[in-house]
């Protein structure tokens, strides 16, 4: 009989990912111990997911950031900085005013959300419970954690976890044999689920049927996204590229292309990198070279922009364009009723 390399290696990675999961279920546990998770004095929304890789987090952070705002309030977000130099923190990367630090000392998130959030405080580090103290200090008065699902040792007010319409589990194994962060039995905590990546009109009998196996009475509600427009790296608008080599380094690479593609810009070649892909000189040149060769324009994700410094595209001439996405969410009113319902038993504790 003829084994495949991949069962191969799903059976390698087996005992780890059990072990993994073992060490996940422990830590819940010690986490729901008295005494265990910290209290902060502002109301914490977090956003998070059950799974490695691009669920749309970003941008509906970005969105409940805007509709607080909008509400009167003063919102800030507290992200871990992922690969920036934050350390523990707390790193302040905005008051409001746009980003205090580069990309590389805050992380892409952190740096993205200074850049596009007029107004927000943005706070990054891997303590969060010191971040949301450093953004009381800096005049926030609710917290939006960005990537937060796994962080227990912080109390939070509403657990908003999101789930991929295409591929909500991965592949349903733990790491590092798959993409789950813990079980999926984990939905148990979630306040709200919310299904990214669905158009309105979508039907999620199957996926809802899942879900409440692990938590009967859990909000289910639905939210896409959308293209809001092609930016150059000074953040000023441009015209949509007829035909572009697209190149990435994100959680889902192919949903960016199906994303170029529906806009209607031609494809004329991909290249995708690891998720927070470091890029190096080597690697401009030679996307550089592939756009030369095609007679087209690079474009890529904001994320990924942030990342190309001006002394890196110094060292090759090409223009470069991001698409912007932004959350739509299908269900607003049901979801900011959860929010402010959340904000309101901060407030007015029983």
């Amino acid at each position: 009989m003829k084994i495949s390399q991949n069962a191969l290696l799903l059976a390698f990675l087996g005992a780890p990912a059990f072990l993994f999961g073992v060490g996940a279920r422990l830590r819940r546990h010690l986490y729901g111990l008295p005494g265990a998770v910290r209290r902060v004095d502002l109301p914490v929304i977090s956003v998070g997911n059950l799974t490695v890789g691009g669920t749309g987090k970003t941008t509906i952070v970005a969105w409940l950031v805007r509709r607080l705002q909008e509400r009167g309030r003063r919102p800030a977000v507290v992200s871990r900085g992922y690969l920036g130099r934050a350390g523990r923190g707390p790193l302040v990367v905005s008051r409001g005013d746009g980003p205090l630090v580069e990309s590389r000392v805050s992380g892409d998130e952190p740096y993205l959300l200074a850049r596009t959030l007029p107004g927000a405080v943005v706070v990054a580090g891997s303590d969060r419970v010191e971040g949301c103290r450093a953004a009381a200090e800096a005049g926030a008065d609710v917290v939006v954690l960005d990537d937060g699902f796994q962080h227990l040792r912080l109390g939070r007010d509403l657990d908003l976890v999101l789930l991929d319409a295409h591929s909500p589990f991965g592949n349903y194994r733990l790491l590092p044999a798959g993409s789950l962060r813990e079980p999926a039995s984990g939905l148990g905590r979630a306040d709200v689920v919310l299904i990214t990546r669905s158009r309105s009109e979508e039907n999620f009998e199957v996926l809802e049927r899942v879900v409440r196996r692990y938590h009967p009475d859990v909000p289910i509600l639905r939210s896409g996204h959308r293209c809001s427009g092609f930016f150059d790296p000074d953040g000023n608008a441009v015209d949509p590229p007829a035909r572009v080599v697209a190149f990435c380094g994100i959680g889902n690479p192919e949903a960016f292309v199906t994303d170029l593609e529906s806009q209607g810009v031609e494809v004329a070649a991909f290249r995708p990198f690891r998720d927070h892909h470091a890029f190096s000189d080597d690697d401009w040149k030679a996307l550089v070279e592939t756009a030369r060769a095609h007679d087209a324009t690079l474009l890529t994700t904001e994320k990924d922009l942030v990342r190309l410094t001006p002394g890196l595209r110094a060292s090759a001439e090409a223009t470069v364009v991001a698409m912007r996405i932004e959350a739509v969410v299908h269900d607003a009113d049901s979801l900011l009723e959860h929010v402010e319902s959340a904000l309101e038993r901060h407030e007015n504790p029983v």
